[in-house]
């Protein structure tokens, strides 16, 4: 190997040392000490559809695994990568967050909602950890894994007029969840919501949707309907 060859090795392993240290600085409000792993975000190719939760940074805090809480920071979350990244102001980075190290994170959105999110087990034929959108919490909880894939579709031009045939597609997934019965998975449909109860419990539960006049028609009447069941005494089925 020449001088020029050992030179260009140097340089670059410094460059993968110093990135690696500066992942771990941390903005952080009131936190003095560089816990936040990672590496620095890739940059996803651009395609119709969105492959993030939201289209701007977030401002919300995470809860590391040892049960620290972490906050004032932006966050991102990509749907399309299951992975959480958060903005360095000091080195002007997008860092991807190692889920080891994390066991929840919240963010307030554009709109001021808030969504708070946990990692946990998903037990598939493919064990995984991934996050878990949390819309209700109770005895049972309603949760969403808000997955988006990248999908073959047909081709359309984009705005530069490049071809393409590749697309972001939302596949959110819903589960009712407990730890001791585990997850079932549910449609957000009125259908879907009646499919859950035993034939017994269907028709009251129908009565009590009319008489609260809960209409399912998006996530938010979900929620909504569900709330409601679970306060008067209703079990899902696992």
């Amino acid at each position: 190997m020449n001088k020029q060859a050992i030179k260009i090795l140097f340089l670059f392993l410094c460059f993968i040392f110093v990135n690696e240290v500066y992942a771990q600085v941390g903005p952080a409000h009131g936190w003095d000490a560089p816990k936040i792993k990672g590496t620095r975000q890739e940059i996803y190719s651009i395609y119709e559809g969105k492959p993030y939760f939201t289209d701007n940074w977030c401002l919300g805090k995470i809860q590391l695994s040892n049960g620290e809480t972490i906050d004032s920071l932006y966050l991102r979350y990509s749907s399309f990568k299951d992975e959480l990244i958060y903005f360095n102001k000091q080195i002007n980075t997008q860092i991807r967050i190692d889920k080891s190290i994390i066991s929840a994170f919240k963010f307030t959105d554009e709109n001021g909602q808030l969504h708070s999110f946990r990692k946990q087990q998903f037990d598939n034929a493919a064990k995984s950890e991934r996050y878990f959108e949390i819309l209700s919490e109770g005895s049972v909880d309603l949760l969403c894994y808000k997955k988006v894939n990248l999908d073959e579709v047909s081709p359309y031009h984009d705005s530069k007029g490049t071809l393409k045939n590749m697309a972001y597609r939302q596949e959110y997934l819903y589960y009712f969840y407990s730890p001791a019965e585990g997850y079932a998975p549910v449609k957000p449909s009125k259908n879907g919501l009646l499919a859950q109860f035993d034939k017994q419990s269907q028709k009251p539960v129908k009565k009590l949707l009319r008489k609260n006049k809960i209409y399912i028609s998006d996530e938010f009447t979900f929620i909504a309907a569900w709330e409601t069941i679970e306060k008067n005494g209703f079990k899902v089925m696992f």
